[in-house]
């Protein structure tokens, strides 16, 4: 099956126009291989440009990352150079022979490079006007409506491009898997790095420790030799065992950062921690740091709903399958936006159907292998599954 707009008159369908909600790695990977191919595209971004959001790092294998490399037509070493997280007293990038450790924020700055992207736009309704599809956007200055003749949903766990489908629950339930799990990212000066804190930045999955049935992990962010700064992101995780867990599972999206004192008593209930877990997990100093509560979102697309025919929208990365934290979100995204950019013609027709074929068995996989991470991270037994 292609989709295409079959009202567009065929002078405009060699200049296809292309939307693509969401500036994420999905949507500016799929970007970059569109330019690449000489097929324009426009990125729409709810939020305002900033260089410096989301600071922290993700960890991408190199069957993700070579394939990306290829498309941006760089080098292994400039990539690694650009976007890899360094040890702070070698230099070295933090790595093994699978994965890398990459700042998001570098990745992104790469990544937007020579593309149209849209910031502070946020998508208010997708419709018709007369034969055309068109997006509606919100913006602070004017809003506006750009004529599209393929819209790609790439924004995320929430996408708004998918609530605008309205799909029954029988096509897409965002499940919350029964487990509590607090993350905090933590800058401090190299001079005041704890003793043994520096051993997360000797492997991309950093350190972890187990005690009374928690997982405790720190993992690195990043290093700035120029201003001797060191980032590191923390997190407890547990299974839901009382009322009052499952009654924090069906919390408010927008409780994420409300929820700092909870992750404090959480911390402050486990007695005292070896070293160096006893200086970031620290009640006394957690207050200083970014505190949020994360929701371990599990969901699948049902293979009929990743398209709408009608309105020429196609949904990828968490958009359509939302991985829990312990799974491989970033490098799926990736993965997605390079397999159907592959499918996705000079005249903007996309062959769905082998897209699906190539993905869909990668999704579901995914799925249950992550839950199954999830599961084994908080058994009884040591287990290599990562936070």
């Amino acid at each position: 099956m292609t989709l295409q707009s079959k009202n567009m008159p065929e002078s405009n369908m060699s200049r296809p126009s292309i939307r693509i909600i969401g500036a994420g790695p999905s949507g500016l990977t799929l970007g970059q291989c569109l330019r690449r191919s000489n097929i324009p595209a426009v990125i729409y971004e709810r939020v305002k440009a900033n260089p410096t959001r989301n600071n922290y790092g993700i960890t991408l294998y190199k069957s993700t990352y070579m394939p990306l490399i290829d498309t941006l037509q760089i080098t292994e070493d400039d990539f690694r150079r650009q976007v890899g997280v360094q040890h702070p007293d070698s230099g070295t990038i933090v790595s093994d022979n699978e994965r890398l450790r990459v700042n998001r924020a570098a990745l992104t700055n790469l990544l937007e490079d020579n593309l149209d992207i849209r910031y502070e736009h946020k998508l208010a309704n997708i419709h018709f006007k007369g034969t055309s599809r068109c997006a509606a956007f919100l913006t602070d200055a004017e809003d506006g409506v750009e004529e599209y003749n393929l819209l790609i949903g790439a924004d995320g766990v929430h996408s708004a491009v998918r609530s605008m489908l309205n799909l029954p629950k029988r096509m897409f339930d965002l499940e919350v898997l029964p487990y509590i799990v607090f993350n905090g990212k933590r800058r401090m000066a190299y001079s005041n790095v704890p003793t043994g804190l520096l051993d997360c930045f000797s492997d991309p999955d950093g350190i972890r420790h187990t005690q009374n049935g928690v997982v405790l992990s720190i993992k690195a962010d990043f290093w700035k030799p120029e201003n001797q700064t060191v980032a590191v992101s923390y997190t407890l995780s547990r299974p839901a065992t009382s009322e009052a867990d499952r009654s924090l599972l069906r919390r408010n999206i927008s409780d994420a950062e409300s929820l700092a004192k909870r992750f404090i008593d959480e911390v402050a209930s486990l007695g005292q921690l070896p070293a160096p877990f006893n200086k970031i997990f620290n009640p006394d100093t957690m207050s200083e740091d970014r505190l949020l509560h994360w929701l371990m979102r599990s969901s699948l697309i049902d293979k009929t709903a990743i398209k709408d025919i009608t309105l020429n929208t196609i949904l990828l990365g968490d958009a359509a399958h939302a991985q829990p934290i312990p799974g491989n979100g970033a490098n799926l995204a990736i993965d997605d936006a390079l397999e159907l950019a592959k499918h996705i013609s000079a005249t903007g027709t996309v062959d769905i159907d082998a897209f699906l074929r190539a993905r869909r068995p990668v999704w579901v996989d995914g799925k249950r292998e992550n839950e199954r991470l999830l599961a084994d991270l908080h058994s009884t037994g040591e287990s290599q599954a990562r936070i």
